[in-house]
Protein backbone atom coordinates (compact mmCIF):
# COMPACT_ATOMS: atom_id res chain seq x y z
CA UNK A 1 0.00 0.00 0.00
CA UNK A 2 3.20 2.38 0.97
CA UNK A 3 4.57 2.19 -2.59
CA UNK A 4 1.19 2.45 -4.17
CA UNK A 5 0.69 5.63 -2.22
CA UNK A 6 4.72 6.50 -2.99
CA UNK A 7 3.84 6.18 -6.78
CA UNK A 8 0.87 8.15 -7.43
CA UNK A 9 2.73 11.15 -5.44
CA UNK A 10 5.81 10.33 -7.17
CA UNK A 11 3.07 11.07 -10.87
CA UNK A 12 1.34 13.64 -9.62
CA UNK A 13 4.81 15.57 -8.38
CA UNK A 14 5.82 14.85 -12.04
CA UNK A 15 2.76 15.71 -13.77
CA UNK A 16 2.79 19.29 -11.70
CA UNK A 17 6.52 19.40 -12.69
CA UNK A 18 5.66 19.18 -16.02
CA UNK A 19 2.21 21.57 -15.99
CA UNK A 20 4.72 23.81 -14.27
CA UNK A 21 7.97 24.10 -16.55
CA UNK A 22 4.96 24.15 -19.68
CA UNK A 23 3.40 27.11 -18.31
CA UNK A 24 6.89 28.75 -17.64
CA UNK A 25 7.85 28.15 -21.10
CA UNK A 26 4.78 29.85 -22.24
CA UNK A 27 5.23 32.61 -20.55
CA UNK A 28 9.35 33.32 -21.35
CA UNK A 29 7.78 32.36 -25.15
CA UNK A 30 4.63 35.12 -24.82
CA UNK A 31 7.51 38.00 -23.67
CA UNK A 32 10.00 36.81 -25.87
CA UNK A 33 7.33 37.61 -28.92
CA UNK A 34 6.08 40.87 -27.24
CA UNK A 35 9.16 42.12 -26.48
CA UNK A 36 9.96 41.82 -30.79
CA UNK A 37 6.30 42.50 -31.53
CA UNK A 38 6.68 46.02 -29.45
CA UNK A 39 9.92 46.76 -31.18
CA UNK A 40 9.09 46.23 -34.52
CA UNK A 41 5.49 48.39 -33.80
CA UNK A 42 7.83 51.10 -32.23
CA UNK A 43 9.85 51.49 -35.22
CA UNK A 44 6.38 51.30 -37.75
CA UNK A 45 5.33 54.00 -35.05
CA UNK A 46 8.24 55.92 -35.24
CA UNK A 47 7.47 56.11 -39.55
CA UNK A 48 3.81 57.01 -38.35
CA UNK A 49 4.54 59.92 -35.96
CA UNK A 50 6.18 61.33 -38.58
CA UNK A 51 2.90 63.00 -40.00
CA UNK A 52 2.21 64.67 -36.20
CA UNK A 53 6.20 65.85 -35.91
CA UNK A 54 5.28 67.89 -39.64
CA UNK A 55 2.17 69.30 -38.75
CA UNK A 56 3.68 70.74 -35.97
CA UNK A 57 6.55 71.90 -37.65
CA UNK A 58 4.07 73.35 -40.01
CA UNK A 59 2.23 75.05 -37.17
CA UNK A 60 5.13 76.58 -36.01
CA UNK A 61 6.68 78.07 -38.58
CA UNK A 62 3.63 79.03 -39.77
CA UNK A 63 2.00 81.15 -36.44
CA UNK A 64 -1.08 81.55 -35.54
CA UNK A 65 -2.67 81.28 -39.09
CA UNK A 66 -0.65 77.99 -39.20
CA UNK A 67 -2.82 76.24 -36.58
CA UNK A 68 -6.24 75.53 -38.12
CA UNK A 69 -4.63 74.68 -41.37
CA UNK A 70 -1.99 71.85 -39.31
CA UNK A 71 -4.60 69.89 -37.80
CA UNK A 72 -2.60 68.78 -34.67
CA UNK A 73 -5.44 67.67 -33.10
CA UNK A 74 -6.52 64.90 -35.41
CA UNK A 75 -2.79 64.13 -36.14
CA UNK A 76 -2.46 63.56 -32.64
CA UNK A 77 -5.61 60.97 -32.40
CA UNK A 78 -4.48 59.35 -35.27
CA UNK A 79 -1.15 58.47 -33.69
CA UNK A 80 -3.08 57.46 -30.46
CA UNK A 81 -5.14 55.14 -32.15
CA UNK A 82 -1.97 53.90 -34.17
CA UNK A 83 -0.14 53.17 -30.87
CA UNK A 84 -2.90 51.48 -29.11
CA UNK A 85 -3.84 49.34 -32.38
CA UNK A 86 0.00 48.39 -32.13
CA UNK A 87 0.04 47.56 -28.56
CA UNK A 88 -3.21 45.46 -28.56
CA UNK A 89 -1.38 43.38 -31.97
CA UNK A 90 1.82 42.64 -29.85
CA UNK A 91 -0.81 40.91 -26.60
CA UNK A 92 -2.35 39.40 -28.99
CA UNK A 93 0.42 37.48 -30.58
CA UNK A 94 2.24 36.88 -27.41
CA UNK A 95 -1.46 35.31 -26.00
CA UNK A 96 -1.39 32.83 -29.25
CA UNK A 97 2.23 32.05 -29.26
CA UNK A 98 2.26 31.35 -25.38
CA UNK A 99 -0.69 29.31 -25.72
CA UNK A 100 0.58 27.70 -28.56
CA UNK A 101 3.91 26.73 -26.57
CA UNK A 102 2.54 25.49 -23.32
CA UNK A 103 0.44 23.07 -24.89
CA UNK A 104 3.15 22.22 -27.22
CA UNK A 105 5.43 21.83 -24.28
CA UNK A 106 3.21 20.17 -22.20
CA UNK A 107 2.33 17.23 -25.05
CA UNK A 108 6.36 16.73 -25.26
CA UNK A 109 6.99 16.40 -21.86
CA UNK A 110 4.01 13.98 -21.89
CA UNK A 111 5.21 12.08 -24.89
CA UNK A 112 8.83 11.91 -23.47
CA UNK A 113 7.47 10.89 -19.88
CA UNK A 114 5.28 7.91 -21.68
CA UNK A 115 8.75 6.83 -23.56
CA UNK A 116 10.66 6.92 -19.88
CA UNK A 117 8.01 4.82 -19.03
CA UNK A 118 8.73 2.06 -21.33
Amino acid sequence: MKQYCKLIFASRYAWLRRVALSLAFAVIAGLLVFIVARGISGALLFIEHQELVRSAATALRNGIEGLPAADLRTARLRAEQSTESHTRIGLMLAFVVAAITAAGSYLWQELRAVQNER
